[in-house]
């Protein structure tokens, strides 16, 4: 066994998921228009992805330990290929197999990034204990270490995609792309999976933490049900739908509320260097202000952070309030599974992957949550001369584009036409704030958390401070406890 190279191959197996978050976001507006979807379709689309990793994580992590994780993630990478070969051949249309079911488009991208985030689901549910059983005594540190190649994948994954795709948009300049198409992207995800899964096959993996301490597996089952679990799971329901809910959506909201004068991508990217860097300083700043500590101030950032930039219109105004955000979510998901990891260590994969299921539910019905905003609210900011055509928008079945913007509003070729360039500004403009309204509602979330979070750190303080459970292997108490005594005892 190599952990150094176990642990270089649990990073690009994390990479290979944030391939599948971040060009799955960039290519959703291509995949609306090609496939006719609404935003609440594509929110749904999107959705897949992480009802996909909960599944998985809820299946997985209990056989993580009977499995092992080194089949685990050969089946996440079978996962991985399938979701991207899924979309790229999705076809056009309708069938009807044998009378007995109908499938459409829709459901075919839907299947297809369902498995693909069960790709995403496995692919944590074997790196997080594998971390925590390689660096037992510093598993908060090494988690966000870990996790910063998240972020590190959103911003590889971001410039390849937008390269050789769109092209960059900072604003006051702007990078032509090569102009390949979304199935190309698509494909970039193989690369990375293909990468960690060679690394894998080659090596042997340990026992995770939980087996080599003796703990059973009914003590661990039991962990599920102490009370501070139960509050922990809840907030992560919170920092989930917080931090990957407006980051799926980025590219469809800012280019949207900036009137199609940036790239949301762009923003994406740059606020996925913010995490990747304060990711790798996590350690110190745990031991200075507590797990805890830290994720109550990242909550507070980060719901101001969200708000503000609902409400940005310039390139300026956009980077100043999306770096308030970026670093405010930047210690949610790994630190919330470092405390986990140390404060109930007896838990193992089950609790870790449980956690991720819990994030994974919050993600998958957040999304499509801000498509309906999305599109509810462009349609009520339609002016009153324009009313009749906001309800088309609601019962019609086409996506088109309008001041070459494609319009979250289902709107028919014929109404279009009649429109004049003033009526079509509106339209614009009503569905910028349709788009500043689905990241508005979510930055209510965070002051739930700064409440929850400052309670448990004041708690904490009270009983002497944040204390980590450190689990021995069997192997360790043999050797305490075989030692006896120096010499005889008068």
């Amino acid at each position: 066994m190599n952990a150094r190279t176990l642990f270089v191959a649990s990073c690009i197996a994390l990479i290979t998921s944030a391939f599948t978050f971040i060009i799955r976001g960039d290519i959703l507006p291509d995949l609306g228009i090609e496939f006719g979807l609404s935003q609440e379709d594509r929110g749904w689309i999107a959705s897949g992805a992480f009802w996909g990793m909960a599944a998985a994580m809820f299946l997985g992590a209990p056989l993580c330990d009977l499995l092992g994780m080194k089949r685990i993630l050969f089946l996440a990478f079978v996962c991985h290929m399938a979701g991207v070969f899924g979309t790229i051949f999705a076809p056009h249309g309708q069938w009807v197999f044998f009378d007995l079911c109908r499938v459409d488009s829709f459901n075919i991208l839907f299947g297809a990034t369902f498995v693909a985030g069960c790709g995403n689901g496995l692919v944590e549910i074997a790196i997080n204990p594998l971390a925590a059983t390689l660096f037992p005594d510093r598993k908060t540190h090494y988690l966000n270490v870990l996790h910063a190649w998240w972020p590190g994948g959103l911003i590889l994954g971001g410039l390849i995609a937008r390269s050789m795709g769109k092209g960059l948009d900072l604003g006051f300049t702007r990078f032509a792309g090569m102009g390949f198409g979304w199935q190309a992207l698509m494909g970039l995800i193989t690369i990375p999976g293909v990468i960690y899964f060679l690394l894998c096959m080659t090596q042997k993996f340990p026992e995770t933490e939980r087996v080599a301490s003796g703990v059973s597996t009914g003590e661990m089952f039991r962990e599920t049900y102490r009370p501070m679990f139960l509050v922990w799971a809840f907030c992560m329901l919170l920092t989930a739908a917080t931090e990957l809910g407006p980051q799926q959506w980025q590219e469809s909201v800012i280019t949207r509320i900036t009137k199609g004068s940036f790239s949301g991508t762009t923003v994406l990217i740059y606020t996925s260097t913010l995490m990747f860097v304060l990711r790798h300083f996590a350690g110190p700043l745990a031991h200075k202000l507590s797990p805890v500590g830290m994720l109550t101030i990242s909550a507070t950032l980060s719901g101001v952070g969200l708000y503000l930039l609902s409400t940005a219109t310039t390139p300026a105004t956009v980077f100043a309030f999306a770096t308030i955000f970026g670093i405010g979510v930047a210690y949610f998901w790994p630190t919330m599974l470092g405390v986990t990891a140390e404060r109930f260590p007896r838990g193992g994969a089950w609790l870790l992957g449980l956690m991720g299921c819990v994030g994974n539910l919050s993600i998958a019905a957040v999304l499509p949550v801000m498509g309906y905003i999305y599109d509810r609210e462009s349609v009520a900011a339609v002016p009153g001369d324009l009313r009749s055509v906001a309800i088309v928008a609601e019962e019609s079945n086409w996506v088109l584009k309008v001041a070459g913007i494609p319009t979250t509003q289902k709107i028919s070729g014929d109404v279009v036409e009649k429109l004049s360039p003033e009526q079509k500004a509106h339209i614009v403009d009503a569905e910028k704030e349709g788009a500043a309204f689905a990241f508005r509602y979510v930055s209510a979330l965070p002051a739930v958390l700064v409440v929850v979070f400052g309670l448990i750190a004041l708690r904490d303080k009270a009983l002497g401070g944040y204390k980590p459970e450190i689990l021995i292997s069997r192997e360790e108490e043999n050797e305490l406890f075989a030692g006896g005594v120096q010499g005889p005892v008068e």
